[in-house]
């Protein structure tokens, strides 16, 4: 057969006459005549693909190989077709037996080795990676190591312009003759990915010698840029391929590397912060200025819409990253992040408290004051991030986290049995004896444990099934009236506990405290707005409600010494509602109409003595200037609840005569039936003893038992 095999000229006989061969030679298994086989196999199989692999790289030549542009749009000739078809099936035909591939070492058995190409594709390979090697290594112009896209880019057009020709000349040939195992295109791409990844190592590792001679100033931004462009040839990589293939970002994963990606990242987002708050228009509205979109959310400052996005873009870059526990370390970075920016926004509350003068939010200006800025960007920022951990995305880090932590406490578990069992000879093999004397082994405590692909295929599906519930849940927001204001500040606080916990999923504490700085920007704004309102109500405190004529209804007007600190209250509302998001104006205005709501109550009613002529102008003043006020723009004032205690005042000051003095004497004589009785008259924020005295200040039913007589308030 060897005789035959050095006679024959004719390709294909010779590779029949090798593949017999080579099954003849499957006998021999032991002894020095299977080293003798073997040895004299691979001599042959050395000659034959010496002798193809000439006549490949021949033909190679002729179809223009390595292309220069897709074959598509110059077509080869049909007989150096017809011969590369006839050498590939050859060269498939004559692949290193497997025994001979064993030979090959795997110096880290830790890292994760691909299986070499066939044998086609390496030779298809060889002159992609001269024309590599000669561009993009050594001290050409082209091998410059600040510039990483320079062979990424390549690699990218070199897969462009050879994948088509392997799926549709090489992979049809290997199932042809039933090569199951050969994945050609994947192999020929993955063999050009290596060469990159290969050189990326060695650029990112000259970064600090380079650094050191002088040739780099910033060997941190060299070091960004490399990652940004091997995150963009990813990208585009599994668009081209349609597959992923992590070959490259297996560098930038590597301990030193990940280690030192992490830190520039915190180094250029921290810049990137507090430029963006140094910035003068870091408080305007980023629907704000000339050309803004119609509907622009006006009201979110810029440096609030940068700090999002700048998280957005670390979002973009780390989740191409195969590996959970390298996202997870990113997502500590963004909590890392988003505490920086809590802590200058109220470094920010506090410059901006200290500016607060008489004159602000009495004009409305075009400029948005610090105050709301920075209770906007707090709010928005709280907004995005709860958004966010609804997120398909941040579920699975979320549940990650859970099962990983749940699976580190079990694997600290069974190592403390494991220690405190060592000392029991019998205790690793056996439990104790039981009842009928027999022992039996012990249960295996690794068999249920989870292994950390388990950990996070189950993170998946528990992230995929949260998903599915709230798609299942989610309300029709049509039916409700998501313009109604929040009559309560207290209804719109953050959850707490638990359920906090669970809203916020992944971004923990972050959207609480976050919360916890808009409420007290929103405190301050708030005391602001009053401070001049309660000061100027001390005439209005001092009006005699008990002397005033009766005036017909229509004649009414707003009481004087009202007039002004209201309309000064109104304007600060307006101005601060047009600064502040929708929601944060609903807010506002509860918490402004409580605090009134509840002052004039204690300070007017409860101090005041009223006659039906300041009964009714007291009524005018709430229903008709005080309700309005605080009545949300899309709202009608009489619809709105927003001062339920001085409108249930007012209610009580208006029964008429009969129902009064019943009510006054169940109130006196019946104290456990006064809750049923206020409760029929609508009286439900007003406590008892509160309502009683209102009643008692009537002087209309003023009596001998009253403290002291009303005709000595004249």
């Amino acid at each position: 057969m060897s005789r035959q095999m050095k006679q024959t000229n004719d390709e294909e006989q010779m590779v029949t006459l090798y593949l017999e061969f080579r099954k003849l030679c499957q006998s021999y298994q032991k002894g020095h005549r299977a080293a003798y086989v073997r040895e004299y196999r691979h001599y042959w199989h050395n000659v034959l693909k010496d002798k193809f692999t000439q006549s490949y790289e021949e033909v190679l030549k002729s179809l223009k190989w390595p292309f220069s542009s897709p074959p598509e749009a110059s077509p080869p000739p049909k007989e150096a077709m017809a011969k590369f078809t006839s050498l590939t099936k050859n060269l498939f035909l004559i692949e290193e037996p497997e025994d001979f591939m064993t030979d090959v070492k795997v110096k880290d058995e830790s890292a994760q080795v691909e299986k070499p190409p066939c044998l086609p594709v390496r030779i298809l390979l060889r002159p992609l990676k001269k024309r590599f090697q000669f561009h993009f290594t050594g001290s050409r112009q082209t091998a410059r190591i600040d510039r990483p896209e320079w062979f990424l880019t390549q690699t990218l057009t070199w897969i462009k312009h050879h994948q088509g020709f392997v799926r549709t000349q090489v992979q049809p040939v290997a199932d042809k003759i039933e090569l199951t195992h050969v994945k050609a295109v994947d192999e020929f791409n993955s063999g050009l990915i290596a060469l990159s990844a290969e050189r990326l190592h060695t650029v990112l590792a000259l970064y600090h010698t380079q650094a050191a001679k002088g040739d780099i100033v910033d060997v941190d931004a060299a070091f960004a840029h490399a990652v940004d462009e091997t995150l963009g040839f990813q990208k585009e990589l599994l668009e081209i391929t349609g597959k992923d293939v992590n070959s490259v970002l297996s560098i930038l994963t590597k301990a030193e590397t990940f280690v030192r990606w992490l830190s520039v990242e915190k180094k250029y987002a921290l810049a990137k912060m507090d430029e963006s708050l140094g910035c003068s228009q870091w408080s305007e509205g980023v629907g704000a200025g000339a050309g803004a979109a119609t509907g622009s959310a006006l009201w979110i400052p810029r440096a609030a819409d940068w700090f999002v996005t700048l998280l957005r873009t670390i979002e973009d870059r780390y989740v191409l990253l195969p590996q959970p526990g390298h996202r997870l370390q990113f997502l500590e970075l963004q909590l890392e992040l988003v505490e920086e920016w809590r802590v200058r926004l109220t470094q920010l509350l506090g410059a901006a408290l200290d500016t607060l003068h008489v004159d602000s939010f009495l004009s409305a200006d075009a400029s948005s004051h610090p105050l709301t800025a920075v209770i906007n960007a707090a709010h928005h920022t709280r907004t995005v991030l709860l958004q966010w951990a609804h997120s398909l995305h941040y579920l699975q880090l979320h549940y990650y986290r859970r099962q990983f932590q749940n699976f580190t406490q079990q694997q600290h578990h069974e190592e403390e049995e494991e220690s405190s069992s060592s000392d029991s000879s019998d205790s690793d093999e056996y439990s104790e004896t039981e009842g009928d004397g027999v022992r039996k082994p012990r249960k295996d405590s690794n068999a249920e444990a989870l292994s950390l692909m388990e950990v996070e295929v189950r993170a998946k599906n528990l992230a995929l099934s949260e998903m599915s519930r709230q798609n299942s849940i989610a309300p029709d927001l049509n039916q409700y009236d998501v313009t109604t204001p929040i009559v309560n500040l207290a209804v719109a606080e953050p959850l707490t506990g638990e359920d906090e916990a669970e809203e916020a999923g992944v971004f923990a504490e972050a959207p609480a405290l976050l919360a916890r700085l808009r409420d007290a920007g929103l405190a301050a704004l708030a005391e602001h707005i009053l401070l001049e309102f309660k000061a100027g109500l001390k005439d209005y405190k001092r009006q005699k409600w008990h002397g005033l004529l009766i005036v017909e209804e229509m004649a009414l007007s707003v009481s004087t010494s009202l007039c002004r600190p209201l309309a000064a209250l109104c304007t600060r509302l307006s101005v601060a509602a047009q600064r502040l998001a929708p929601t944060l104006t609903a807010r506002l205005r509860a918490h402004l109409a409580d605090i009134v709501d509840s002052y004039i109550f204690e300070e007017i009613v409860l101090e005041s003595w009223f006659n039906t002529g300041g009964t009714m102008q007291f009524t005018h003043d709430v229903k008709r200037n005080l309700v309005p006020a605080f009545a949300p723009p899309n709202k009608v004032a009489s619809q709105v609840n927003q001062l339920p205690r001085l409108l249930e005042a007012c209610r009580l000051l208006n029964l008429d005569y009969d129902d009064a003095r019943r009510l006054r004497a169940v109130l006196t004589k019946q104290p456990a039936a006064a809750a049923e009785s206020l409760a029929h008259y609508h009286i439900n924020n007003i406590q008892h003893p509160q309502a009683l005295q209102i009643l008692n200040q009537r002087t209309d039913l003023s009596d001998s038992a009253s403290p002291s007589s009303v005709m000595e308030l004249f």
